[in-house]
């Protein structure tokens, strides 16, 4: 009546050395597989999304780099200077742009022409001028400015007079409309 259990010893039949059986091959498949697919995606959204250069030919523009120097130079040595008084700009908000401009003895400076050029660098659609008028004061000369989005944009104020050009730039950054989108 009393039954004797033998514990039968249970043998493992996995084979091992078939790769495509050994679960760790697997899983440096499958992580392999997740990381090329990642890099694929992110690639191919970047060839279809913008490519963030506004300058078609800036190859061409980049080769004279000697001529900007020496305009850079030049200007420096007109001894000219130029103030630019922009407020906290807001997007779609019309704000007046003051541009000082004096001469090498500190005097206000009539110009022939004043331009205020802006640029969006993610987009050139967004990118334009202004013509800045003469004011009731010699030398101060103003625009209104209104730019539709928030975010950077890089900016250069030119003007002549006597013959000559004289600019300068800065990058600005463009405040939301809406504080909470900030």
């Amino acid at each position: 009546m009393w039954r004797t259990i033998v514990a039968e010893e249970k043998i493992d039949t996995r084979n091992w050395s078939v790769a495509w059986k050994n679960p760790f091959v697997i899983g440096w498949f499958v992580i392999l597989t997740v990381v090329l697919a990642v890099n694929f995606f992110m690639v191919s959204m970047a060839i279809v999304t913008a490519p963030g250069l506004t300058v078609e030919d800036f190859y061409a523009k980049g080769k004279n780099i000697n001529e900007i120097i020496a305009a850079r130079k030049h200007m420096e040595n007109l001894g000219w200077e130029m103030k630019v008084d922009l407020p906290i700009l807001v997007q779609n908000k019309e704000q007046a742009v003051t541009v000082t401009v004096l001469d090498d003895k500190k005097q206000p400076l009539v110009v022939d022409s004043a331009e205020f050029y802006y640029y969006r660098p993610s987009n050139k659609d967004y990118d334009g001028q202004v013509t800045l008028v003469a004011t009731s004061q010699p030398g101060v000369y103003t625009a209104n400015l209104n730019l539709p989005l928030m975010g950077k944009y890089d900016f250069i104020v030119e003007i002549f007079a006597k013959g000559e050009k004289f600019n300068i730039g800065r990058s600005i950054m463009v405040q939301s409309a809406n504080p909470a989108a900030q």
